[in-house]
């Protein structure tokens, strides 16, 4: 009887502790905090707007600071085109709190991830451009700087660079051991790169520019089919999209294709010419008719610009006119250019990304494109790409997000904001200076009254994705503002 009540009395107390673990365990999932992404394995499920505060650590801003952070998870899908500006009925990000990471705060504010749709994109590693060979003629020293943007666009696509270079305008003679070891750098970053000196060391820098023509088309192969010409701040955002562009062009014919300058001004002054800086390219025929006249061309031409000298050749020589590429742009404007990074553009190239370069003490003002750049390695085609956030928000990807005190329509962002300087006055003309090249512009808005920049800090790839910092600074003893993206997505390229 004894034994049985104790059998009865274990079981109840069993019972008891059962029904105490599952109440326990009930609330303390029911008021967990919401979860957006999966813990790595071997870590402890944390909060994970908590786990990435130690990350701003690492940035070079000042603390505390108001943050906000969204992840977005990209979709490739088949048949989606990349529109101007793609309008989205939800806020980017959520409300913005003050934090500081040396004080470990929750984050009070988290939003789940949002799901954008962007154009297919290939492998990286499916992109083959060996049948064109680009050339540079630069310094040694400005070549150096380029080497981190030339990575990104050129390294491993199959193409090959042949570089011009001098240590300056007064000593033209090789640094061979100089020109060896930045080679080697340059290989070994998947960069396939020939540095040579000048095919005569008496050339000067339009000499030399325009030598590139014959030294490029002593270099061909049987599978060259066309040569480009560039410049040491030319970056092209999609080879894949370049080497679709030409392909649209018979490169068994003479072809002269390229960029011409936005500006009215600069088109008067030089014609209609392909702008190095924006890419020039020529097909095969095209360049052995120039290599069959180079001393003629050389010894007839008095052009300042090795581009030009280029124009002038084909002109003396061949009935062939300019092809312009409009996707190719040269950037001969000066001052702040938001108006162009922020216009929905879809760039097959970008130039003048070396802003103030004669000045080392300002190469603050170099536009980051490398790193602006790396988003495209989860998306693709959407750098610079736009999305518009209820009324008053725009993504420009990679450059900048941008608030509007009154909102701003569908309508009003199909017209670039004149940002920039310019135009230079062009006497007795209709073109107000732009019409040919972007049309028509709207009017530059007052920053921090209709119109606050979050612009890009830095970007980092981690955890299969990109993540991305945009910063807008306070005025006066405000707060800073910092607002995180972390891109990623699994989708298979095409």
């Amino acid at each position: 009887m004894i034994s049985s009540r104790n059998r009865i009395v274990t079981l109840m107390l069993l019972s008891l502790a059962a029904s105490t673990l599952l109440v326990h365990l009930y609330f303390r999932t029911s008021t967990a905090p919401p979860q957006d992404s999966v813990a790595p394995k071997g870590s402890k499920q944390q909060d994970p707007c908590r786990q990435r505060l130690g990350r701003l650590k690492d940035l070079n801003v000042k603390f505390p600071i108001k943050y906000a952070r969204r992840d977005i998870k990209i979709k490739p899908r088949l048949g989606a085109q990349r529109p101007s500006v793609t309008n989205v009925d939800e806020p980017l990000f959520p409300k913005l709190q003050i934090v500081d990471p040396g004080k470990d705060p929750m984050l009070e504010h988290c939003m789940p991830p949002l799901s954008l749709e962007v154009s297919p994109f290939p492998k990286k590693e499916s992109v083959d451009a060996s049948h064109v060979l680009f050339g540079m003629s630069t310094l040694l020293s400005r070549l150096e700087d380029s080497i981190p943007f030339l990575e990104r666009w050129l390294a491993h696509t199959g193409a090959n660079l042949f570089v011009i270079v001098v240590n300056s305008e007064e000593d033209r003679k090789p640094d061979k051991k100089k020109m060896s070891k930045l080679q080697s750098h340059m290989r070994d970053l998947g960069i396939k790169t020939t540095l040579v000196g000048p095919l005569d060391e008496q050339d000067d820098m339009p000499l030399r520019y325009f030598s590139l023509v014959k030294l490029l088309y002593s270099k061909r192969d049987k599978g060259t089919q066309w040569i480009g010409i560039v410049d040491d701040d030319t970056f092209f955002p999609s080879m894949h999209s370049l080497i679709n562009t030409l392909g649209n062009y018979d490169s068994r014919l003479q072809q002269y294709v390229g960029g011409i300058s936005e500006e009215w001004w600069s088109v008067v002054l030089y014609g209609l010419m392909a702008f190095g800086g924006a890419g020039l390219f020529l097909s095969l025929p095209m360049a052995a008719m120039i290599d069959s006249e180079y001393q003629a061309c050389r010894e007839q031409s008095s052009s300042g610009a090795g581009d030009m000298r280029i124009q002038e050749c084909i002109q003396w020589h061949s009935h062939v006119k300019l092809t312009p590429i409009p996707g190719l742009h040269q950037m001969d404007m000066g001052g702040d250019l938001s108006g162009v990074y922020e216009s929905g553009w879809r760039p097959l190239s970008l130039h003048h990304w070396k802003a103030d370069w004669w000045d080392d003490q300002r190469r603050e003002n170099w536009v980051p494109l490398d790193v602006m750049h790396l988003v495209a390695d989860v998306c693709g085609e959407c750098f610079l790409q736009r999305w518009h956030f209820g009324e008053d928000t725009v993504l420009s990807n990679g450059y900048s997000i941008a608030t509007y005190a009154k909102g701003i329509t569908k309508e009003e962002l199909q017209k670039p904001e004149h940002t920039w300087l310019g135009p230079r006055p062009v006497p007795d003309t209709f073109n107000p200076g732009y019409v040919h090249s972007i049309g028509t512009i709207r009017e530059p808005l007052k920053l921090e009254e209709e119109k606050i920049q979050y612009m890009f800090l830095d970007a980092q790839v981690v955890d299969g994705g990109v993540r991305q910092y945009y910063l807008h600074k306070g005025l006066g003893d405000e707060l800073d503002t910092l607002v995180e993206l972390f891109w990623s997505g699994k989708a298979e390229r095409v």
